[in-house]
Parts: structure tokens; sequence; C-alpha cells
């Protein structure tokens, strides 16, 4: 479908519904920020080799970790569409793999804006409904607390 669209229209939004960036990277953001202690970690490594590298399942494990926070990678893959499709925003074809950069390579001259408004979408509604689900660390520090206080206490 996004090649018949390309060769019609001269772009196609098709290519920008599976290999978004955005969605991951604001999960891996969100657990860097409030994840567990092994996710806070772990998430910056993952967060280049998603983002410049364009490995998308290195956020997979954070996902099935804690499988709520694929309510995350689908609010933020929704607003990403959505961006895109307000702006028009189109690649002329697959970026492969799905990096910032093969995106860039791919975009129509002039598009940039529309497809880093998407991706920026997508990243900041992931990252946002990710820390929620994740209670901007609380329960990590009340975790903490709590094995500290039982480890004097032994």
């Amino acid at each position: 479908m996004g090649v018949a669209s390309a060769a019609e229209a001269g772009k196609a939004i098709e290519f920008m519904i599976e290999t978004n960036p955005g969605p991951g990277l604001g999960i891996l953001l969100a657990c860097m920020f409030f994840g567990p202690k092994v996710s806070r970690a772990t998430a910056p490594g993952a967060i280049i080799i998603h983002f410049f590298g364009g490995i998308h399942e290195i956020y997979f494990p954070y996902l099935l970790a804690q499988p709520r926070l694929i309510l995350a990678a689908i609010a933020g893959g929704a607003a990403g569409v959505s961006v895109f499709l307000l702006t028009g925003a189109g690649l002329i074809a697959t970026p492969s793999p799905g990096s910032i950069i093969a995106y860039m390579a791919v975009t129509p001259r002039g598009e940039h804006l529309a497809v880093l408004a998407g991706v920026f979408a997508a990243t900041a509604v992931s990252f946002i409904t990710a820390s929620l689900l994740l209670g901007f660390g609380r329960s990590e520090r009340t975790k903490e607390k709590t094995n500290k206080t039982s480890e004097a206490l032994a």
C-alpha cells in the first residue's frame, strides 16, 4: 500500500505507522527516569540503540517487564499518526532500520518539520503516559526505602 501511495502522491504515511521511533523513545526515557533501578541503569544505552540505531526490539523487554507500558506505546503511536495525518507528512520509502537518521533520509524535501513533529508528539505522549503508569518512580522509591529499613533491622 505504501509503495502504491508513494508512486501516486510522492510520499506515503503507511511507511510511518510501524517505524516511528517516538513511542519507544518515550517509554525508554520514562524507564530511565522513573523505572526500576535496573531499568534506570540500562535505558540510556537502549535509547541510543533504539533512536539512532533503529533497533526497536531493544525496548520490548522494558514493555514485557511491565506490560501496562503497552498502553504508553499505543498512546504514543496514536499521537504520532495523528500529527502525521494533520500535517500531511509522509515518506518516500520505508526507513530501514527505523532510526531517526533513516527517517530523515527518506523524508521528502521540505517536510522534515512535519515528520519531526510527529516523532516528537509520539515521544512526548508515550513518555507522559509511561511516567504516569510508573507512578513517577514513587513505588520504586518506596520499595527501596522498605528494603533499606528491613536490612537495617536485620
